[in-house]
């Protein structure tokens, strides 16, 4: 048998199940933030979802913008191309006949040219690569400017001559911070190649042309513009400077390159009161359902425990021993079990009233709790009835010791010292292991114990 525990360094049952309350308490919690983390979180992924669809939403309107900005650019681009054939046309004409070609023959051309496209700057005529003649007279390059001292001259102009067709290339830099879309044409006389045509258009007043400026009120765009296969490139706008990845669209004409790029000035998302409102609701709604399940999880495991213990000391209530005991007996280890019935309960009562009766009550379950060990069990039997059961026990001897510690109990009530008495009686469970016989033992030698006496014990008879 195992000896008499220290009393602060042994728990009761009883504080046992304090233990498990608490355990019961936290379980409850982390099972109610587990829901409620599980409900953000599918309420976080639908939110997300909603604010995707409406992000792609807007990158959508952004791609239908840059769509109308390349169309028209595509449609500027080919009446340049066009305008500038037929000019060439027109000048090859001249040279077939044998005339001597300027810009005079096609003035009236040019003219209403600059009339229905403001982007129109001026026009050269260039022979053996050299510029020959001008229109208007100020331009990019005056007369008798050599066109090979142009970084683009072998891939461009060469390029031109070479395929003997109209081609676009641009923006070219001016240096006077002015860039230009050109349009060039190979002319031709009875010989061959004579000489190149080009047509100068300011690129900003083509972008204005364009649509970008009603555009540019609610995005920001940026143009990158590279002259074909050359390294050299221009850019214009403002770079997107928005976290939101930008709208990038591609546009290849002749040899230009160009890449446009489209971002929202703020987000690509409206403001969205639906959007707001389920994001708080759908968080508030989440913490509500974690903050009812964890009352629920409490309500029922405080119903749980009302079940099992007395609702005035806290300990087992008669049923949920028995259901200890009956578990017990059917163990193969030694138990005892001993029945406490207080002598001097109704002089109590009689004396100080039921409360200060009940105020002894529990100062007789705290001396109890204190003695008996963690393995033990302990329970209200009925009225000042209390009945423990102690594991591993083979003999009477570790009862009677508990019984000389806790015998005589002193409570104050009403500022006077009253002394709490006790009597016991105890069954072995090498007399038997059947738990009514058991009790009925312990009872009989508990009553045994009374007839002779206050505060004693009875183990035998």
């Amino acid at each position: 048998m195992r000896g008499k525990p220290e009393s602060n360094d042994q728990a009761s049952l009883y504080e046992v199940h304090g233990i498990r309350r608490n355990s019961q308490i936290l379980r409850a919690f982390l099972q109610a933030l587990l829901i409620t983390i599980v409900l953000l979180l599918i309420t976080f992924t639908l939110y997300q979802g909603w604010r995707e669809r409406l992000v792609e939403k807007g990158r959508q309107a952004g791609r239908t913008e840059l769509l109308g900005i390349r169309k028209n650019l595509f449609l500027l681009m080919g009446n340049q191309e066009m305008f500038t054939a037929l000019f060439g046309q027109r000048l090859e004409e001249s040279l077939a006949a044998g005339f001597d070609v300027s810009l005079a023959e096609v003035s009236s051309y040019l003219d209403y040219l600059e009339q229905i496209h403001p982007s129109f700057a001026f026009a050269t005529i260039a022979r053996e690569n050299v510029v020959v003649d001008t229109y208007p007279k100020q331009g990019l390059h005056e007369v008798g400017f050599d066109l090979r001292a142009l970084a683009q001259y072998e891939d461009h102009i060469g390029y031109t001559l070479q395929v003997q067709q109209v081609t676009l290339d641009g923006p070219l830099d001016a240096g006077d911070d002015t860039s230009y879309l050109v349009s060039r044409y190979a002319l031709h006389d009875n010989n061959g190649v004579w000489g190149l045509l080009t047509l100068h258009f300011n690129f900003r007043q083509i972008l204005l042309e364009a649509g970008v400026e009603d555009v540019r009120e609610g995005y920001t765009l940026f143009f990158t513009f590279v002259h074909g296969s050359d390294e050299q490139h221009f850019d214009w706008g403002e770079a997107a400077t928005t976290k939101e990845e930008a709208v990038v669209m591609d546009l290849s004409y002749s040899l230009l390159q160009w890449r446009m790029q489209i971002a929202p000035q703020g987000s690509w998302i409206e403001f969205s009161i639906p959007l707001l409102l389920y994001g708080i609701v759908g968080s508030f709604v989440s913490l509500g359902v974690g903050v009812f399940v964890y009352l629920n999880q409490i309500k029922f495991q405080t119903i749980k425990t009302r079940s099992r213990t007395d609702s005035l000391t806290g300990l087992l209530n008669r049923r949920e021993f028995e259901k200890l005991l009956h578990q017990t007996c059917k163990e193969e280890q030694a138990f005892a079990v001993a029945l406490i019935d207080i002598d001097n309960f109704k002089e109590i009562n009689d004396t100080y009233g039921h409360l200060n009766g009940d105020k002894a009550l529990l100062s007789l379950v705290e001396s109890l709790k204190k003695h008996i060990r963690m393995s033990d069990g302990i329970a209200r039997f009925g009225g000042d009835e209390f009945i423990i059961l102690f594991h591993e026990c083979t003999n009477a001897e570790f009862c009677r010791r508990l019984f000389q510690a806790i015998r005589h109990t002193r409570v104050e009530l009403e500022g006077i010292q009253v002394e709490v008495v006790i009597s016991m009686g105890v069954a072995l469970s090498e007399e038997g292991r059947q738990m009514d016989a058991l009790i009925e033992t312990a009872d009989r030698r508990l009553y045994r114990a009374k007839l002779e006496g206050k505060g004693r014990i009875c183990t035998t008879g």
